[in-house]
């Protein structure tokens, strides 16, 4: 058995901080050890191709050679949000990366590994709750553990781990039926942790929760992104663009037919050198200078 799995990468431990004025000393370390300060490369999408009814009068070029390169910024991950108008190709860009969907032609790379060969799971996260009803909270957080063969008193001590970073340590034994929308959403991103990826990917996931659940959401997605010590990627669609500016540091907008990347953004505030991202950057100038320019540049795609 493998009872090593979760020593590199090393997802979460901590239980989920206070959002504001938290300041976070850890050392993250890079899964190329990349130590020359040059970004890496995560994923690599080279000349993607996918029309549907293709030479009919109805044909629709969703991906044209569309390209795509997401960088990993050294000692500290990324957090990418992808937005454009509907139907341009966001969810399924991130399914074929996750492997869920295919394209017709082109290539995707992961860590300079075609994706093919690339055997690590890139868990999704999905706007819908996608846990298993016939299981309990923990049986569901074990599930990815149990798959890959892990030690059972081993996935059962990790998953607790995970369930309690996510704030779900009293509702273990509890079947998914008996959850909220907001607690089910924590099922599913404790079960994606469970993987063990140093990507993970979220299809609005926020989306289907009311404004008071979609803020938890948001600051576990940020706890994720800064307390694990496995310098992750993770990717985050998203029409949000609120949540795209709080969560971000790049963004990326899609415009359609085919897509293509037709702006992004690299996200920072002031003050980020010493204390991790919060709340407080909604008091910022920056925040909503960053809303302004997303808000101009959505408005621009969706009248193409």
């Amino acid at each position: 058995m493998d009872t090593d799995i979760f020593k590199k990468p090393t997802p979460i431990v901590d239980k989920i901080p206070t959002t504001d004025n938290v300041v976070d000393n850890s050392t993250i370390s890079n899964e190329s050890d990349n130590t020359t300060g040059k970004l890496q490369d995560v994923i690599n999408v080279r000349n993607i191709t996918q029309i549907f009814n293709k030479g009919k009068s109805n044909e629709y070029k969703l991906f044209e050679n569309f390209n795509l390169d997401i960088k990993d910024i050294p000692n500290s991950g990324q957090l990418v949000s992808i937005m454009g108008a509907s139907g341009c190709g966001k969810s399924r860009l991130v399914r074929a990366i996750c492997g869920i969907d295919t394209v017709q032609s082109g290539d995707i790379m992961v860590y300079g590994k075609n994706l093919k060969d690339y055997h690590k799971n890139i868990p999704m996260v999905f706007q819908t709750y996608s846990n298993y009803p016939w299981m309990t909270v923990l049986e569901n957080v074990m599930l990815p553990m149990k798959i890959r063969g892990i030690n059972k008193k081993v996935a059962k001590a990790k998953a607790i781990e995970l369930l309690e970073l996510v704030g779900l340590k009293e509702h273990i034994n509890k079947y998914p039926s008996k959850l909220s929308g907001g607690q089910q959403q924590r099922v599913s991103i404790a079960r994606s942790l469970a993987c063990n990826s140093q990507i993970i990917v979220f299809d609005e996931a926020t989306g289907a929760l009311d404004i008071k659940m979609k803020r938890e959401i948001q600051n576990i997605i940020l706890n994720i992104f800064y307390k694990s010590e496995c310098d992750p990627t993770i990717l985050n669609i998203t029409h949000s663009i609120e949540e795209a500016a709080y969560l971000s540091n790049k963004i990326y907008i899609f415009s359609p037919n085919p897509c293509k990347v037709y702006k992004e953004f690299d996200i920072h505030y002031t003050g980020e050198e010493t204390k991790r991202r919060g709340e407080w950057v909604f008091a910022t100038e920056e925040y909503s200078k960053y809303v302004a320019e997303i808000t101009k540049a959505m408005d621009e795609v969706c009248s193409l």
